[in-house]
């Protein structure tokens, strides 16, 4: 018999009725993904500290999946050393969507990484000394063994599985060092390099595994020195990708996405100069992220700066530098729950099996962790075990399926239940919450006007779901974020979401008690409206928290490109250069250049002045420090002692092979014209802390400039295409 209910009425009965599924994972418990009982919706609203709100309604990006890479050591354990019968149950228990946790992205090594059981190989090796411009020798040969074999049999388990391949390293010929160990690429191999890809694409689909996206090499501000690698810079990835990789896959009718970047969160510059390149940008579907360093918060801030480009985590090993297992599970939760959180639209971890001695390697990590383990029983036979990274992921990708939308929830942050909300295709929704605190953490979830309670262990990760609709609305303030659409040509709509914890991100700029921040997307900058002057050198001593031998302080004021002052250590909050300019000066500008030493510019800053040197009060300008060469602008200051201080960490060491002090030198003599202004759309918003925003969208083709203030101190601003800029006042406070 039909229902006689009005269909609102319907669905909210229904979304009344429907129960909230739960699965656990909980360490202390012995608890792995398993089913607890059914939690019951409660009508009405629960406004507190302990309540995490969802909003199904605010959507951002759409999903591909969770993985690790079938890197030549796990495709060998896998593929080699487990008999059929389990083989077939491990690929079962990380592929299967419905039988087992249903990954549903591979990241593949394009010949040999840190991890093979072969040493160093490509698709097109030569002896020393030769070359093959026309790849008449390429092969994927060395695959057809045990590569291509697992990964067809994945495809067959999960056929919404993406695929993603990246080079560690070209055949040697191709590179300087004529080998695949160190070097650079070599200008005439610049197509034969695209070639390369090209043919590695064909070959593999004409063996039944497409290839979605490449990126040009794995980590191209990290060459390793025993393992295969390549250096390669933002400037000589755009030429590759502009003017061969992109132009070869267009012209061959390839449908094969290119990443850029590949490579930890410390370096935005680097992403965001592919967009910046309206040669390049086309050919740049988005960029691909690794974890090892800077904070990944950066992938909102790519996002936000460019809103038209996803962005895609494709590597986070887990390893024993982490600790024990539970400590483990925290961390791979973590980057579940935060890369998602923060735009990415995949997380993948580094091996899919690897053995009992964290290998087989090739000169590369000896502490990684596999997503399971493979080993030898005791009967001779080989098994495998599942690690915490299985776990860890399964809370995620055995519930949010390919093609899921993350929407906006509220989290009770670190040290307490952190957490990432989607909605699936087929209508039913996922959070998937962890409790990253020390004590047991009872909360509720609030959704419209329903709610559930739930108490989590210390270290356990909960996944809820449940089916129907949202009935009423989020009560205002519930979210510390605000959402910015904008309207593209093509009729898509490119969201920007902001929240507090983003302004680390501008730089900013003190005026009395309040605080003036902007972005600034690689590509654009903003200047002072007024015109500058360096200060002379001649009389300055400057000093820094610490020095590598042979690298002063003294290196960074010699007028010697080739020389700098570095910490000679790993960078660390508090860090800090101090420059005494020998007298007492009005001073507005700092700039501060980490010259060719990538990745070495302080990653967040502050600027101090004080008259004594000792007394420094409180900062006059901060910001992200996203470029090697930065420019730190404040209102017009007395000062003799200027102090810049690093608040970010890393692994490179702080550098500086340049630094000047700029002095204002009167108005400007004529203001810079304003460009294509009505191609820019303007969203303004108020935040719950007061904070009022405005974010400005250059939808044309040109950039645009424009001028504003901080308090009374004018500036120019240059937006680049299909850029949003973002400007903020809050109070001090």
């Amino acid at each position: 018999m039909a229902s006689s209910l009005a269909p609102a009425q319907a669905a909210e009965n229904a979304s009344s009725a429907s129960p909230v599924s739960v699965w656990l994972t909980d360490l202390s418990a012995k608890t792995y993904l398993d089913r607890g009982a059914d939690l019951a919706w409660h009508k009405g609203s629960v406004p507190g500290a302990d309540t995490i709100t969802v909003d199904g309604r605010r959507a951002y990006q759409t999903m591909e999946g969770f993985g690790a890479s079938f890197t030549d050591s796990s495709a060998w354990l896998v593929g080699t050393r487990l008999d059929r019968e389990r083989r077939d149950a491990v690929m079962r228990d990380l592929f299967d969507p419905r039988r087992g946790i249903g990954l549903s992205f591979v990241r593949q090594p394009m010949g040999a990484s840190d991890f093979s059981v072969t040493g160093n190989w490509s698709y097109d090796d030569m002896p020393k000394g030769k070359t093959d411009p026309g790849l008449e020798h390429f092969s994927i040969a060395h695959d057809q063994n045990y590569v291509l074999p697992v990964l067809r049999q994945a495809l067959r388990l999960n056929p919404k599985l993406s695929l993603m391949a990246t080079p560690f390293s070209p055949p040697g010929w191709m590179k300087t060092s004529d080998s695949m160990i160190g070097g650079t690429l070599r200008p005439e191999a610049r197509q034969d390099l695209a070639d390369y890809f090209a043919k590695f694409i064909k070959a593999y689909a004409a063996n039944g595994v497409p290839v979605d996206y490449v990126s040009l090499n794995n980590e191209p501000l990290y060459v390793p020195p025993a393992s295969p690698g390549m250096g390669v810079t933002p400037q000589e990835a755009g030429d590759l990708i502009k003017n061969y990789l992109g132009p070869t896959l267009r012209k061959q009718r390839l449908p094969t996405k290119i990443l850029g970047y590949d490579h930890n969160y410390d370096l935005v510059s680097y992403p965001e100069s592919l967009y910046a390149d309206p040669g390049t940008a086309p050919y740049v579907h988005g960029t691909a992220w690794h974890c090892y360093s800077g904070d990944v918060r950066a992938q909102s801030a790519v996002h936000n700066d460019y809103p038209n480009k996803p962005a895609y985590e494709t590597e986070c090993s887990g390893g024993t530098w982490e600790g024990d297992d539970q400590a483990g599970f925290n961390s791979a939760m973590g980057l579940v729950i935060d890369a998602t959180r923060n735009w990415a639209k995949s997380v993948v971890r580094w091996n899919m099996a690897l053995d009992v001695q964290n290998g087989p390697t090739n000169n590369g990590c000896l502490t990684c962790r596999g997503v399971v383990t493979v080993a030898k029983g005791a009967d001779g036979r080989w098994n495998y075990t599942k690690t915490v990274d299985y776990y860890a992921l399964g809370q995620a990708s055995k519930f949010v399926q390919p093609g899921a939308r993350r929407v906006a929830s509220s989290t009770l942050g670190p040290g307490s239940v952190e957490d990432v909300s989607f909605v699936n295709p087929d209508g039913s929704s996922v959070l998937i919450a962890h409790n990253s605190g020390q004590s047991p953490k009872t909360f509720r979830v609030q959704r419209g006007d329903r709610w559930f309670q739930y108490r989590l262990n210390p270290g356990a990760a909960a996944t809820f779901t449940w089916k129907g609709a949202q009935h009423g609305s989020t009560a205002p303030g519930a979210l510390d974020s605000v959402d910015l659409t904008f309207d593209n040509p093509d009729g898509t709509h490119p969201v920007v979401s902001y929240s507090p914890d983003l302004s680390v991100f501008e730089d900013q700029v003190r005026v009395g008690d309040r605080w003036y921040g902007q972005t600034v997307p690689t590509g654009g900058s903003v200047e002072l409206a007024t015109k500058q002057q360096a200060l002379p050198r001649d009389d300055w001593k400057v000093s820094g928290i610490a020095s590598a031998d042979g690298s002063p302080p003294s290196n960074a004021i010699d007028d010697d490109p080739a020389t700098r002052w570095g910490t000679g250590r790993a960078m660390q909050p508090g860090d800090w250069f101090d420059i005494d300019l020998g007298s007492t000066r009005t001073v507005d500008q700092v700039v501060t250049d980490s010259g060719t030493s990538l990745g070495d510019q302080a990653h967040g800053y502050q600027i101090f002045v004080s008259d004594d040197g000792k007394n420094w009060g409180d900062p006059v300008a901060s910001g992200a420090g996203k470029d090697q060469r930065t420019t730190a602008f404040f209102p017009e200051t007395q000062a003799r002692y200027i102090r810049v201080v690093n608040t970010g960490a890393a692994q490179n060491w702080w550098s500086l092979y340049d630094v000047h002090v700029f002095a204002p030198a009167g108005p400007a003599d004529e203001q810079p014209g304003s460009g294509d202004m009505s191609q820019v759309q303007r969203r303004t918003a108020t935040l719950s802390d007061g904070t009022r925003l405005t974010a400005l969208y250059n939808t044309g083709t040109s950039t645009a400039t424009f001028t504003g203030q901080w308090g009374t101190t004018p500036y120019v601003y240059r937006l680049p295409p299909t850029a949003v800029g973002i400007f903020t006042e809050r109070s001090e406070g």
